[in-house]
């Protein structure tokens, strides 16, 4: 992962697009591929540690009656 800015007016890429002057972190292989079209297009400023990816809890289920459980009626 390295950071990036971009020389040209516009870029696509994973990250949407970027206009130019804006930073933006990609991995190496997209900067490869990116180089490798347009060589001029990107400057590479300095290199970034990824960041871990935390697993998102599930969301809690609320408690429900089931279907056949007995409800008071009003009379």
């Amino acid at each position: 992962m390295k950071k990036v800015i971009v020389n040209a007016l516009k870029l696509n890429c994973s990250e949407g697009r970027i206009e130019k002057g804006e930073t933006v972190v990609l991995s190496d292989v997209e900067i490869a591929k990116i180089t490798k079209i347009r060589p001029d297009i990107l400057t590479v400023l300095e290199e970034v540690e990824p960041e871990r990816k935390v697993a998102a809890k599930p969301a809690t289920k609320t408690a429900r009656k089931s279907s056949n459980a007995k409800v008071k009626s009003i009379k």
